[in-house]
């Protein structure tokens, strides 16, 4: 049993980071071309890509440690 649960906590950990990184790549990688059209400003797109990188790379820690958290509590309450 707690090897499963150890396991479900990991493949989670995962899950989370490989959709960020999906995120990352599908969305605002492109970002020029659907929001500018393709006639943006190099400096401008690579700081809205940055922004929403730092965004989603934060709320991703935050989710991870809320993830921690809730497994920690199940462990310790064993």
């Amino acid at each position: 049993m707690a090897l499963t649960i150890l396991a479900l906590f990991m493949t989670g950990m995962w899950v989370m980071i490989l959709t960020v990184a999906a995120f990352l790549v599908i969305f605002v990688a492109p970002l020029d071309t659907y929001l500018f059209g393709g006639q943006g400003g190099r400096l401008t797109i690579s700081a809205i890509q940055a922004a929403i990188a730092i965004i989603v790379v934060i709320v991703l820690v935050l989710g991870l440690n809320r993830l921690k958290r809730i497994y920690l509590h199940k462990k310790l309450q064993q």
